[in-house]
């Protein structure tokens, strides 16, 4: 299974609320399989997965930006910045 497939089914998992690693370690969006508490609500999910197989990159790379945003104080206590650009 290529890793778009392996992706996709990830994803319909994590929209069911199954938080889980592709076998290569990539995390879910939200990061919920490593740390619980930042679980997206349903309908964030389910948009994150709308977007996602619509190709709409520039949305789901914003919430892609949020989850990472919230993710960011379970991983440190220090100040960090998120820089980025147009893909």
């Amino acid at each position: 299974m290529g890793y778009r497939k392996r992706y996709k089914k990830q994803l319909a998992l994590w929209v069911e609320g199954k938080s889980i690693h592709v076998h290569n370690g990539i995390c879910c969006p939200d990061f919920s399989c490593c740390v619980p508490e930042l679980k997206a609500t349903k309908e964030e999910r389910e948009l994150f997965q709308e977007l996602y197989l619509a190709k709409k990159h520039n949305e789901y790379e914003c919430m892609l930006m949020m989850f990472l945003g919230k993710a960011i104080p379970f991983m440190t206590d220090k100040k960090v910045y998120i820089a980025g650009g147009k893909p």
